[in-house]
């Protein structure tokens, strides 16, 4: 893992050589390893190095090319190596300069794994800068006067930025989780772009150009193949996925929830070590649990590590105050997307980062790729009512959610864009009363409201929906949130079950390849099966926080008034609605608590932001 960041004139004048500085001082907690800055000109470069393998670690950053011509800033993890001719001990940005010479433009097609990167030719002066198919490697970027900057997170942007202003219509649309296509581009930073998922960028005199590279082709059909030929293709790209992750010379931790997602990582990883020879595998696992009972994990979790051999750790969740350090946790993670149990995540993070790992598996990913909600509106609109009653009774029971909520949701899948609409302004308003009105006329919520929620052509709803989960901005702004948070415990964050192959391979599947009888995640089930004890094979539902996380908020929303210490928020709410929607939370209504917590967790990124308390 490592922070990158660069600044560009293409107008051939010198750098700010301060500015460079600062950019590279502030992300010094991404890099403990190695520090290093190079500049030429109108071109510099800075990377901050965690290494998770021994040559990342023995080459001088930013890397060149054997000429001096090219450079290299590298933030990331190469899973095609073999196929790139990579020597044992070669570091991933040696194979990827070496394929630079080999592909030239066509580079970030070529390369399979997690990363961002910046390379800067000085015999084109142009700056290639790429991002990884799903997005997992953070890349941010200004261009104004004449001048490219890019980091890899937001904060050191900031100081290249002549005024620091929030992206008001970016920030309602996070209020109000209406995110849209090319708002993955976006931050909710004025001036401060995003470099999309399976997206390049280009600098050089003409400019700025971007492209996207790669996107699952809706067309791709696995038709022919049969139930066990699905299972074992599945088994076996899973497991690549997996061993790809373990590529490491430092122990590995993994998240291990007892659920099946984290549960068959976990099989599977232990099982490739096993396979290698290794008398202990360098793989721990780690438990968060809950005191209450719908949040005690511990249990499925103990019956995963004693079938395979692993030391596991258990994490009890700290039942504080969550406005306790509030604040330092919006600052690390730069954005109103905390987790409300966040003191719990950063006590499980150092645990991690003390038993000397430095990669952390998460199962995340898997309720997007795999839980196939979209199967239903698909056997609704083949016109077969009794098979979905059926399915939806037998789904339910699996995922612990009411039939009459799914069948809704298969509906509404059903439904125009259009009718979607006009049934938000029916049933809550568009804008809903909460919300300032004048602003949203100023941006024109109603027009990204009527917008499709991704314009793919998937020929089935459960493709669409599928790819809709994965492809959310909402969802990338999450996981980088939660890459930042694991930065600063010096821990790189991986998925599995976000492997470009595995979700290409899943796309592809027909509907009924999907789901079998209501079964949720059969398909993982059935691949990892002789990888997990039958407990866990069987287990339904999840471990459910939201009680302690209720407690915790009323905690926080002693009162109904708004919390408004930026002195921005009634900017973005209608203070006398927004005070009637805390007091119904108050009341009980469950649903309203994440509308409540973004209202905290806003207020004080607004304060931390506009007012340069976190500069």
């Amino acid at each position: 893992m490592s922070g990158i960041a660069g600044l560009y004139r293409p107008d051939g004048d010198g750098v700010d050589q301060d500015a460079l500085a600062a950019m590279s001082a502030a992300l010094a907690h991404r890099g403990r390893d190695a520090a290093g800055r190079w500049s030429a000109g109108p071109i510099g470069l800075t990377h901050r190095l965690l290494a998770t393998t021994r040559a990342s670690a023995a080459v001088d950053h930013p890397v060149a090319d054997c000429s001096g011509a090219v450079r290299l800033v590298w933030d990331g993890r190469l899973d095609n190596r073999p196929e790139l001719q990579a020597g044992a001990d070669e570091s991933d940005e040696t194979v990827v300069l070496r394929a630079y010479a080999r592909f030239g433009d066509d580079l970030p097609s070529r390369l399979l794994g997690d990363f961002a990167f910046a390379l800067w030719d000085a015999r084109r002066a142009r700056l290639l800068c790429a991002r990884d198919r799903l997005g997992l490697k953070p890349f941010h970027y200004v261009w104004a006067h004449g001048v490219f900057a890019f980091a890899s997170e937001v904060r050191p942007l900031l100081l290249v930025l002549e005024a620091v202003e929030p992206d008001d219509e970016m920030v309602l649309a996070f209020l109000l989780r209406e995110l849209r296509p090319g708002d993955e581009a976006r931050t909710l930073v004025r001036g401060v772009h995003r470099l999309g998922p399976g997206e390049v960028l280009s600098v050089d005199r003409d400019g700025v150009r971007r492209r996207r590279y790669w996107a699952p082709d809706p067309e791709r059909r696995l038709e022919a193949a049969s139930a066990a030929e699905v299972v074992e293709r599945f088994r076996a790209t899973f497991r690549e996925a997996v061993a790809a992750r373990l590529r490491t010379d430092w122990p590995v931790a993994a998240l291990l929830s007892g659920g099946l997602d984290s549960s068959a990582i976990v099989g599977v990883a232990a099982r490739i070590f096993e396979e290698r020879g290794e008398s202990s595998p360098p793989l721990e696992t780690f438990t968060l649990f809950s005191d209450d009972p719908a949040g005690d994990e511990r249990e499925p979790a103990r019956a995963v590590t004693a079938a395979t051999g692993l030391k596991g750790h258990v994490v009890r969740r700290i039942e504080a105050d969550p406005l306790d350090d509030l604040d330092a946790e919006v600052d690390r993670v730069e954005g109103p997307i905390v987790d409300p149990s966040h003191q719990t995540m950063a006590a499980c993070l150092e645990a991690v980062a003390g038993t000397g790992c430095r990669v952390l598996l998460s199962g995340e990913g898997g309720d997007q790729l795999l839980d196939a909600h979209g199967y239903f509106a698909d056997v609704l609109r083949a016109g077969h009512p009794l098979r979905l009653v059926r399915e939806l009774r037998a789904f339910a029971h699996w995922y612990g959610a009411s039939t009459r909520e799914m069948a809704v949701d298969a509906l509404t899948m059903l439904a125009p864009t259009p009718v979607k609409y006009w049934g938000k302004r029916l049933l809550r308003g568009v804008p809903p009363p909460w919300i300032n009105g004048d602003l949203a006329r100023r941006v024109d919520l109603r027009s990204r409201v009527r917008a499709a929620r991704h314009a793919v052509p998937w020929p089935s709803h459960v493709q669409w929906d599928t790819w809709l989960s994965l492809s959310s901005p909402y969802f990338g702004l999450k996981l980088e949130a939660e890459e930042r948070r694991a930065a600063r415990a010096g821990l790189e964050m991986r998925y599995p079950l976000l492997d470009s192959r595995l979700i290409e391979l899943v796309l592809a599947l027909p509907p009924a390849r999907r789901m079998a009888h209501g079964e949720r995640k059969g398909l993982l089930r059935a691949a990892v099966s002789d990888a997990l004890p039958p407990v866990v094979l069987a287990r339904r539902g999840k471990g459910d926080w939201t009680e302690p996380v209720d407690r915790g908020l009323a905690r926080a929303c002693t009162a109904t008034a708004l919390p408004n210490r930026s002195g921005l928020l009634e900017r973005y709410v209608e203070r006398r609605a927004a005070e009637q929607l805390i007091a119904r939370y108050r009341r009980g209504d469950g649903d309203l608590r994440w509308d409540v917590w973004f209202f905290i967790t806003l207020d004080r990124w607004l304060e931390r932001l506009v007012k340069g308390a976190s500069r």
